[in-house]
């Protein structure tokens, strides 16, 4: 007897997937082979060619398929025992096709109605096999599977029909709720999220894409513990050598384009529960998370600029959520360069037996970088609550010292030794201060230290009008700029020299943008207000 169907929007989407299977299945050499999926669509009462799936879809569900399958094959016979989470299962014969171990405890994860469904075509399962008829986005359902097991956790065809901020929630929860393993799911880019209004499948059921991942490797930011092992895109999955040649062909001319060849890609994520430390900050000392997240996300790179791998630690031992500053991968690069340049700089002022300031130092981890002599007294200073914080983050060493004071305390300087050449080195900090608070500051070190090096970033004052109004690190934080020097010579302290002007529009990793960036960067950097919106300033005394 054939089984009714009546299912609407994202519900009906799982008719897709099952019809694709049961397609492949017929071929005399399928990619998955799934002949329960071609047993169910006999039995249902569905005129598939409603559908209007095309041949690339199909061959997208196919391979997608047989990657996530081939993946979990791996997890369960490593742990045999695991919790396996198969969510918006929809009527997906998975976990018949990869004979679950005896050990194991699978629960299928789908709406009430499709569950209901599932469990009439479906009517014969194992003892460890069960399912759960609620929304994945809701919380309750968590309770009834049992955590302290590594979990294997499902997900095909989900994230695109989540929102972000409830796609994000629901990664969380799974890891604070079941503390370690691994993570199976397909992402597609953003750009798909705004073409799939011409998809004829999604236009034929109703539903509609919502959240698109640029890079995965965002995740591991936005949810503290997730860890990237791998994002195939599925053009490039093995399969492709099976399906029909016309799919064949148009897998390989996506191949050729990134942004066709990431529409979808399948991704691998590990995940480890870990206790962290709570951080609350706001105004400019919050903005310190955000260069610090942005330094993270440069390490984790396939080519990083800066290799910066303590901060990639610190982000994955504090816990803050550095999505509310609205920054993604791509932004990572001009931080990375900043950092960069100040380092070189830093390496090339330093000599035996100085004293360095790092003045704003946040959560900046120059002093690993650079890696100076032994005999060089470093000052990291900054707000109370940052050296606090920097204190549980950093290892300590004999030659470095925190200042948990403001930089325009008149006394910050107290207690810091007269007698040496200094190196102070500012990164991200000019531009918060006031003129009056910079300049004093200034000042002081000059009358504080026999002679020195001062290294800082600096921006223009079109340049601090346009961050107040369009960087989310300064806007997301509550905080304003208010130093804008445009001309570095005019600072009115005598002794201070200028000795190099770099603006970062000349940065050497700027190489790696397309073309067409660099023609902009190549033509920005001739316009004096252009050239002059970021520059590292170097001062001799």
């Amino acid at each position: 007897m054939a089984e009714q169907i009546r299912l609407t929007g994202a519900q009906q989407t799982l008719l897709g997937p099952l019809h694709a299977r049961a397609l492949d299945s017929r071929r005399d050499d399928p990619v998955l082979g799934d002949r329960a999926a071609d047993e169910l669509v006999a039995r249902i009462d569905f005129d598939f060619s409603r559908l209007r799936l095309d041949s690339g879809d199909m061959m997208a569900v196919v391979l997608r398929a047989k990657e996530i399958d081939d993946r979990a094959r791996e997890f369960l016979a490593e742990h045999p025992d695991a919790v396996v989470l198969h969510l918006a299962c929809g009527l997906d014969s998975r976990p018949f096709r990869l004979d679950l171990p005896a050990e194991a405890q699978w629960f299928d994860v789908d709406m009430p109605d499709v569950v209901e469904l599932r469990d009439r075509l479906y009517p014969h399962v194992r003892d460890n096999h069960r399912t759960i008829a609620s929304s994945v986005t809701e919380t309750g359902w968590l309770d009834e599977i049992p955590a302290g097991r590594p979990t294997l956790v499902i997900a095909e065809g989900l994230t695109p029909y989540l929102t972000e901020q409830d796609g994000v929630a629901l990664l969380r929860r799974l890891v604070e709720r079941f503390g370690r393993g691994e993570m199976l799911f397909d992402v597609v880019a953003p750009w798909t999220v705004r073409a799939a209004k011409y998809s004829g499948f999604l236009r034929s059921t109703g539903a509609g894409f919502h959240w698109g991942v640029r890079d995965p490797q965002d995740l591991e930011i936005k949810v503290p513990g997730l860890h990237l092992r791998k994002a195939v895109a599925v053009t490039t999955l093995p399969g492709v050598a099976k399906v029909a040649p016309r799919e064949r062909f148009i897998a390989k001319a996506m191949n050729a384009v990134a942004p066709l060849r990431d529409a979808m890609r399948v991704v691998r994520f590990g995940f480890e529960r870990e206790k962290r430390i709570p951080i609350e900050l706001t105004g400019p000392a919050a903005t310190m998370l955000a260069t610090l997240y942005l330094r993270a996300l440069d390490n984790r790179s396939p080519e990083p600029t800066l290799h910066d791998r303590w901060a990639d630690d610190a982000v994955s031992r504090v816990d803050y959520d550095f999505t509310r500053f609205g920054m993604l991968a791509r932004n990572a690069l001009s931080v990375a360069i900043r950092a960069n340049a100040i380092d070189d700089q830093v390496r090339d002022a330093l000599r035996p037996g100085m004293t360095v300031l790092h003045l704003g130092c946040g959560l900046d981890s120059r002093f690993e970088r650079v890696n100076p002599p032994a005999d060089v007294q470093w000052y990291d200073v900054d707000q109370p609550e940052v050296i606090a914080l920097r204190e549980q983050l950093f290892p300590s060493s004999s030659n470095r010292h925190t200042v948990g004071r403001s930089v325009a305390d008149p006394d910050l300087l107290d207690g810091i030794p007269s007698d040496r050449p200094v190196l102070v080195v500012a990164e991200g900090l000019t531009m918060y201060l006031t003129e009056s608070d910079g300049l004093s500051l200034l000042r002081r070190i000059v009358a504080h230290f026999p002679s020195g090096e001062v290294l800082f970033d600096a921006f223009n004052t079109p340049s601090i009008h346009l961050n107040n109004v369009a960087n989310p690190a300064v806007t997301r934080s509550g905080s304003r700029l208010h130093w804008g020097i445009d001309d570095p010579n005019g600072l009115g302290i005598p002794a201070l020299r200028l000795v190099s002007e770099i603006s970062f529009l000349e940065a050497p990793e700027l190489a790696s943008y397309p073309l067409p960036a660099r023609l902009a960067f190549r033509a920005a950097a001739k316009i004096p207000t252009f050239n002059r919106l970021g520059r590292l300033l170097r001062f001799r005394f």
